[in-house]
């Protein structure tokens, strides 16, 4: 694994650009992000206003079936009034009579507040689809120019995987090996750069940390690191180490 760390760092290089570009052309592009979050709630309210006006109307109907149930069961009574026998008996069906009397009207009062609450959210919707005619214009004309660019993307995409079979390929099966465990075991960063924190008092040495978990990392493993371009792992949190460019 000797002097690979160069063609190493570039593998890490073109993986993540590779994923990117990945997400890139799966989702919408950074010019579109502030369009699309704008379109997105825009079309999320008309969503939740046509939502509402189901929930009113099947309120309304619900309470239209119930009242139709109500008032015939006011009629079944009605009819008995002539058949009653007693006292007793006419008591008990005047309260079933007013029962389902308040019942319809409480029914009514639901299946009107319903169909205000329709009307309201009818209005509320009209105004909201005006109101988004343009932006949702302009967001198919943004959609439609990101398709055009989608090509290019698309084209760079193909030209990285290229590149990272070139560099696999220029590593040798146990490099190529050992970096794949560790790019895996990190989710896709396997490289740590190593970070200068301070110069000692002693003339010439210096302190040497790991950019991503801060551990400090020996002077000799530096030393192979700048000067042979040697894979080394930084004792902490295992990643390859390599010195950044200023």
């Amino acid at each position: 694994m000797d002097g690979q760390l160069s063609s190493v760092t570039k593998l890490q290089e073109a993986l993540t650009e590779a994923a990117d570009l990945e997400v890139l052309l799966s989702g919408i592009p950074d010019w579109m992000e502030e369009l699309h979050t704008e379109h997105s709630g825009r079309q999320a309210e008309i969503d939740a206003l046509e939502e509402g006006l189901k929930a009113a109307a099947s309120e309304r109907r619900a309470a239209e079936a119930t009242e139709g149930d109500c008032q015939e069961k006011l009629k079944g009574y009605q009819e008995q009034i002539g058949k009653v026998r007693n006292q007793r008996e006419y008591g008990a069906l005047l309260q079933e009579i007013d029962t389902v009397k308040d019942q319809i009207r409480e029914s009514e009062d639901i299946g009107l507040a319903a169909l205000e609450q329709y009307e309201s959210l009818e209005k509320q919707l009209d105004e909201a689809k005006a109101a988004f005619a343009d932006l949702d214009q302009r967001y198919a004309d943004s959609l439609k120019k990101w398709e055009t660019e989608k090509p290019e993307i698309a084209r760079q995409a193909e030209e990285v995987s290229k590149t990272i079979v070139e560099l696999e390929q220029a590593l040798t099966p146990r490099t190529l090996a050992h970096f794949k465990r560790v790019f895996e075991h990190h989710e896709g960063n396997a490289m740590a750069a190593v970070r200068k924190v301070q110069q000692t008092g002693k003339k010439g040495a210096q302190i040497w940390h790991c950019a991503s978990c801060n551990y400090r990392v020996r002077p000799q493993a530096v030393v192979e690191i700048a000067s042979h371009g040697n894979l080394v792992l930084c004792d902490s949190c295992k990643r390859i180490l390599f010195i950044a460019e200023v």
